[in-house]
């Protein structure tokens, strides 16, 4: 069986070439082989892609030096071995000393086959590394940026919740017919800036290894709200949703592999043509597994390249426009979630992305309290503590519930805890998670301690869980959460499904 090679040859002489070819064959390689024999040639042939490069040490019009130099200069790791009758210790040692990976004597050519061996193995090893090295970076660079999001997208969520909450205080306090149409526009408007928030906050969360149950729809549509302004001028998006159940995925992880492929499909359309072209995503089931399929109208992958389309650094996209690292990436976290992606594609007709992921196994359902999940009495006034550093959300929540319950506000974690330690007791804790002094975190934890009745009874408001012990916090905790920016009916109704304290009292 012999082994394919790529060989650019820098020698005048034609008998010399085919010794080489002869030993090459010998040797067990199949060469795919060009033979040069002026600088401009071998400068038009280092466009290609070549395994080795051989060239003799002296030609009359070029230089085996002046080549090594020529090939370095392209930026390619291309082993280049000197073959030469005349090279001499003085010549081999510089041609070493320049970056050759070898020299081989012509009347040694049986030594030729295995040196080529061992340096293309050797290449074939440092373009690993330079891969592994360059995921590693990218993977850095991607949790600084997710993480920095994240931060940003909690830093913005304040003062939206301020804006949202006082928009429906407003909104029921108002009778003008003149300010209806104003308020619901800048309601909406409020509206879209949360759930841009939201999805970034999707994107941006720290990663935990465990897989859990996700909403492939919930992560598709985060996914096409984040690529809309790359699609909308290039195509339309239909949506062919099937009865599909949870999947055992990371949402983050899922999120960046649609968003990756929705991308992808865009980019192979025209911009300018959106209503001739389209983008179709359906969810099916088959078996225990969850099926995305992700096709396009696009330019379609030519058959001769799809079999690397996966490969890490491998890109049809001009020089300084793609890494040629979104669907190795792609590839690498459905794997790592136990799926599968497969491409089918057709020049010209478009491409078909399929993603098979399991159907989740444990299902749970949303993470409440025991005490939560209890039916109550919506008409009856609670005793309700808000605990958080924007004084502006405590007292929009102040105004916004003192009329159906007993309010305090407190802007410091330390406060909470000094008024429970002196014996004041709540139906509800709404907590901020995030705070500089006292976290809601080490409320929950302080409070499991001392009083644990109070602890079940927190509710935490979050902006964004963008550390990762804030992820695992939440991850860990039975307590209902209700994101910022919230909806007032939303934490009234919430508030009302948890029993007065002396009804808990009385079942126990």
């Amino acid at each position: 069986m012999t082994t394919p090679l790529r060989v650019l040859h820098v020698e005048d002489s034609e008998s010399d070439s085919a010794l080489v070819l002869r030993e090459l064959r010998k040797g067990g390689f199949d060469p795919i082989y060009e033979r040069v024999e002026t600088r401009p040639a071998f400068l038009d042939a280092l466009r290609k892609e070549w395994d080795v490069i051989i060239s003799d040490f002296s030609l009359p019009q070029y230089n085996g030096l002046v080549a090594l130099v020529d090939a370095r200069e392209t930026g390619k790791d291309i082993p280049f071995i000197l073959v030469s009758g005349t090279i001499g210790e003085v010549g081999a040692v510089n041609a070493m000393r320049a970056g050759a990976q070898d020299y081989v004597l012509k009347d040694s050519l049986s030594r030729l086959p295995l040196a080529i061996a061992r340096e293309v193995k050797e290449a074939e090893m440092r373009a690993a590394q330079r891969a592994m090295t360059e995921r590693l970076a990218i993977s850095e660079r991607m949790a600084s940026a997710g993480m920095l999001a994240a931060g940003v997208a909690h830093e913005i969520n304040n003062p939206l919740a301020v804006i949202i909450a006082n928009l429906d205080v407003f909104a029921a306090a108002a009778h003008s017919k003149e300010l209806d149409g104003p308020v619901r526009d800048a309601r909406e408007a409020a509206d879209c800036i949360r759930l841009i928030v939201r999805d970034v906050k999707l994107f941006a969360r720290a990663e935990n290894d465990e897989p859990v149950a996700v909403d492939v729809h919930e992560v598709i549509e985060s996914s096409i709200r984040m690529a809309s302004n790359e699609i909308r001028h290039r195509a339309t998006i239909v949506k062919d949703y099937g009865r599909v159940p949870f999947v055992d995925s990371n949402a983050a992880r899922l999120g960046q592999v649609v968003l990756n492929l929705l991308v992808n499909a865009a980019q192979a359309m025209t911009e300018g043509r959106a209503t001739e072209n389209a983008i179709r995503i359906t969810t099916t089931r088959e078996a225990d597994r969850v099926i995305i399929e992700i096709r396009d109208t696009g330019s379609g992958i030519p058959k001769e390249i799809i079999g690397r389309i996966f490969d890490p650094f491998f890109t049809t996209k001009p020089a300084g426009i793609g890494t040629g690292l979104g669907l190795a990436l792609c590839h690498r976290m459905v794997t790592d979630l136990s799926g599968h992606i497969t491409v089918e594609s057709e020049a010209g007709r478009g491409t078909t992305f399929r993603v098979s992921l399991p159907i989740a196994t444990n299902v749970a359902p949303p993470m409440e309290s025991q005490i939560a999940k209890a039916v109550a009495d919506a008409t009856r006034r609670a005793r309700v503590l808000v605990v958080d550093d924007e004084a502006a959300i405590g007292r929009v929540l102040f105004a916004a519930l003192s009329p159906h319950h007993d309010v305090t506000t407190v802007t410091t974690g330390r406060a909470a805890l000094k008024l429970i330690e002196s014996g004041e007791r709540y139906d509800v804790i709404l907590s901020d998670l995030m705070m500089p002094d006292v976290t809601g975190m080490e409320i929950h934890e302080q409070l499991s301690r001392t009083a644990l009745d109070q602890a079940k009874r927190m509710i935490f408001l979050t902006g964004g869980a963008f550390t990762a012990r804030a992820c695992e916090f939440l991850d860990g905790v039975p307590n209902i959460r209700i994101e910022k920016p919230f909806v007032l009916s939303n934490v009234l109704d919430v508030i009302a499904r948890v029993p007065a304290l002396d009804t808990v009292a009385k079942a126990s």
